[in-house]
C-alpha cells in the first residue's frame, strides 16, 4: 500500500482500477444506515460474510466505513445479490448497469453513489469541502498587474488530480451552488489578502445562471467593498438565453465583470452581434487561435473586432514565448496560461506573489 494511504483509500482505488478497461459491469453500492441501537461492529462483520460468499464472481470492496462496492460482470447477477441483501434491514441497496463505457471509470463510482439521497448529501458536503480543492491561476496584465482565474481541481490520495471536466458534470445544481459558494469565498479571503491583485474570476454554468438569488445572496453575505474585484466568466452557450441575459445584467449592475470564457472554442455559436447587445465587459479568447502558424492574422483581426466594441480581451492557453510572439499583431489587454504559470495552491500562490510583486 502506498504511503499514506488508509486502506479505504486502497479499495477505491481497486474499484477505479477494477473497471477503468471493463466495456460493461454493474456497480452495486451498499449502505449500512446509521441507527441509534446499531451495532455497527457486527453489521459490518454481517456484511462482509454475506459479500464474501459471492466470491470469486463478484468484486467487493469496503470503500468507507459503513459503505461496500461490488463489481459484477453481469446486471442480472447484481439484481440477485442486491434482492437477497435487501432482506437485511439496516442496509441501503443500488445499483448501476454500465453498458459500453465512454466515460473514466470515476464518473460511474460517483453515479452510483449519488443515487441515495443520504449518500448525496454527504458526498456533495465532503467534495466540496475535503476533495475539489480551489485553485488559482494568473492573469497577467498588459501594465504587468496580476488578476486570477479561480478553479476547481479534484484531488484525492487514492486518484490523484482529477479535472473539472469530469467531475462537475456529476454535480447536482445543490453541489455546483455550493462548490461556487466555496469559491467565491475563497476568492474574497485572497483579495483581502492582496490589495494589488485587479480580480479573481470565476466561472458561472448555464444551470447556475438560470436563478441567481442564491448568488446575490451569497455575495451580500460576503460582504465585499468593491464588486470589481470580483468577475464572472460564462460559456457562449450560456448567455444565449434571455433569462440568462437578463441575470447577468442584474450581476454586471452590481460592479461585477462579466467575461465570455473560451470564445471560439467550436461550439458553433460564435458571433460578434451578442458583444454589442448583452451585458459584458470583456472576452477571453480560446487557446485554438494560437495553436497554428497561420493564426497570427487572424488573432489580430479579431482582436481588432472585440477591442473596436469597447471589450477587453484575454488571450489563453499562452504555454510558452512562441506562442506569445504570434501575438505580436495582436491588440489584447492580458494573457493566461502557463506561461505566465500553471493554476497555483494558495501556498504556491503566496510565493508567486512574494516573487513577482
Amino acid at each position: 500500500m502506498e504511503t499514506g494511504m488508509t486502506l479505504f483509500d486502497s479499495n477505491r482505488k481497486s474499484v477505479l482500477e477494477s473497471i477503468e478497461h471493463k466495456k460493461s459491469f454493474t456497480l452495486v453500492y451498499i449502505t449500512i444506515i446509521s441507527w441509534h441501537d446499531l451495532d455497527l461492529s457486527k453489521c459490518i462483520d454481517v456484511v462482509r460474510c454475506k459479500l464474501t460468499s459471492y466470491q470469486p464472481k463478484v468484486e467487493w470492496y469496503r470503500v468507507f466505513e459503513k459503505e461496500f462496492l461490488l463489481v459484477c460482470h453481469a446486471q442480472s447477477q447484481a439484481r440477485l445479490i442486491s434482492q437477497e441483501l435487501s432482506n437485511i434491514e439496516y442496509l441501503k441497496i443500488h445499483y448501476l448497469y454500465v453498458q459500453e463505457r465512454q466515460l473514466p471509470a470515476l464518473n460511474y463510482v460517483r453515479q452510483v453513489y449519488l443515487q441515495n439521497t443520504t449518500s448525496e448529501c454527504n458526498s456533495l458536503k465532503g467534495l466540496v469541502t475535503e476533495e475539489l480543492e480551489i485553485v488559482f491561476q494568473p492573469i497577467l496584465h498588459h501594465n504587468g498587474q496580476l488578476s486570477f482565474e479561480a478553479l476547481s481541481r479534484w484531488w484525492g490520495e487514492e486518484m490523484g488530480s482529477i479535472s473539472p471536466g469530469i467531475c462537475i458534470p456529476i454535480l447536482n445544481i445543490g453541489g455546483l451552488i455550493e462548490l461556487t459558494k466555496n469559491i467565491i469565498k475563497k476568492a474574497v479571503e485572497l483579495l483581502s489578502r492582496y490589495n494589488e491583485i485587479v480580480y479573481v474570476s470565476i466561472n458561472l454554468s448555464a444551470s447556475l445562471i438560470k436563478d441567481i438569488t442564491w448568488l446575490i445572496e451569497h455575495l451580500d453575505e460576503m460582504g465585499i467593498t468593491n464588486n470589481k474585484r470580483i468577475a464572472f466568466e460564462v460559456t457562449e452557450e450560456t448567455i444565449m438565453g434571455i433569462e440568462a441575459s437578463e441575470n447577468l445584467k442584474m450581476i454586471r449592475d452590481r460592479g461585477h465583470i462579466i467575461f465570455i470564457d473560451g470564445f471560439g472554442s467550436g461550439s458553433g455559436n460564435s458571433n460578434f452581434q451578442y458583444m454589442s447587445l448583452l451585458p459584458l465587459d470583456g472576452v477571453k479568447l480560446d487557446r485554438l487561435f494560437i495553436s497554428g502558424k497561420s493564426n497570427k492574422k487572424v488573432m489580430e483581426l479579431l482582436t481588432n473586432i472585440i477591442k473596436a466594441l469597447d471589450l477587453e480581451v484575454i488571450i489563453e492557453g499562452v504555454d510558452n514565448v512562441e506562442q506569445l510572439n504570434t501575438l505580436s499583431e495582436a491588440q489584447y489587454d492580458s494573457i493566461q496560461g502557463y506561461y505566465i504559470s500553471k493554476p497555483l495552491t494558495i501556498n504556491e500562490l503566496t510565493k508567486f506573489m512574494n516573487d513577482n510583486c
